[in-house]
């Protein structure tokens, strides 16, 4: 390989560093990190560090201490913007500037941009190049990439199970399964998404917080009969971030639902609230990703209505056995090994004494 090849392939990759340090704080507007190099040294950086803030481009322009930037080059993970929405465009700042070279690692997904931005650079006589390290720059918005082709939320799930599959003792007792270094990964997970879903048991039974390490997501709930304690946590702390979905027929119940408390009702089908139209939902209240930490009963349904798109599977080498012993994932499940869904992509790290298993799920 050649050393320029060599080179724009690192300056690529510290632009997903750089991308990174906006994580949790973006959302709906993708992780974007931007480097401007001149004669082979990086002269500026920056990152989109919260929507409606300058993006990472700009960032990395006003940084820069020269006078002028010709000749330099700008690394970019997405291709830069060329409409007016919160900020103005920054292919005319890239224009303006006089950058001699822009190298981009993946076309935006969003129709009012997808190579636009790259005909119009190319016009002002830039050269561009498009598709370095594109692989990994998806996966780094891949969350951005799904709402763009499907208009719906990005959908993971999160299990903390023994060895042997159970997430409780036939005593329901869960606490803890995992260790605490694996529960502290999973604050930091919450933070990648906007939402954090359980469903009314584990509500009930939990009294969880829910909350990520710098960050306090959306908390959705799923409660069929409404018959949430009013003295749980997610009630008395910032209401105004929990959403309840419950049947049409309690309609009528709101005496112990705090008026913060974002509450739809929805018609039942067969007996069950209709989760794809939750997710529906969610997308157009500006929710684009979903973390669904349980409980057994609800992951069972969104897996078996070949919703999830990501799973992180955290196993403790415990095993707990019992045949009434909660399961990590209920509901009806699949008739046949044939027809099961799997992971696809799979990586496998040890988190203490732990085992994560991460991947995408093939139906």
């Amino acid at each position: 390989m050649k050393l320029p090849a060599v080179l724009d392939s690192q300056f690529i990759q510290k632009t997903f560093l750089l991308a990174k340090k906006g994580q949790a704080f973006t959302s709906p507007n993708p992780l974007v990190g931007a480097l401007i190099v001149k004669d082979n040294k990086i002269i500026a950086g920056g990152y989109h560090k919260r929507c409606g803030l300058a993006h990472a481009e700009i960032e990395a322009i006003h940084k820069t201490k020269q006078k002028h930037l010709c000749g330099s080059t700008l690394y970019v993970n997405l291709e830069p913007c060329s409409h007016f929405g919160r900020t103005p465009p920054c292919v005319d700042q890239i224009i303006k500037n006089k950058i001699k070279r822009v190298v981009i690692s993946t076309l935006d997904p969003n129709p009012t941009v997808k190579g636009k931005s790259v005909r119009k650079l190319k016009k002002a006589g830039i050269k561009v190049d498009v598709g370095l390290l594109r692989d990994e720059a998806r996966k780094l918005n891949e969350v951005f990439f799904k709402n763009m082709k499907y208009k719906m939320p990005f959908v993971v799930v999160k299990v903390a199970q023994s060895l042997d599959g159970k997430i409780a003792t036939v005593k329901g007792l869960s606490k803890w399964i995992t260790t605490a270094k694996s529960r502290k990964l999973v604050l930091s997970l919450r933070d990648k998404y906007d939402s954090v879903l359980v469903g009314a048991n584990t509500f009930i039974k939990d009294n969880p917080h829910l909350n990520g390490l710098r960050k306090i997501p959306y908390k959705i709930v799923i409660s069929s009969q409404l018959n949430l304690p009013p003295s749980h946590y997610l009630f008395k702390t910032n209401p105004h971030k929990l959403i309840i979905f419950s049947s049409y027929k309690n309609r009528n119940k709101l005496d112990n639902i705090p008026k913060a408390v974002k509450l739809i009702f929805l018609k039942e089908t067969k007996g069950e609230l209709p989760l794809r139209n939750i997710l529906k939902i969610l997308y157009k209240l500006g929710i684009m990703s979903v973390f669904i930490e349980g409980g057994s009963d609800t992951l069972g349904r969104f897996f078996k209505r070949k919703l999830i798109d990501k799973a992180y599977f955290f196993i403790s080498p415990k095993i707990i056995g019992g045949k009434s012993a909660l399961t990590s994932v209920g509901a009806k499940g699949f008739t046949s090994p044939g027809i099961s869904p799997y992971l696809d992509k799979i990586e496998i790290k040890k988190i203490g004494e732990d085992i994560l298993i991460e991947g995408y799920l093939r139906y």
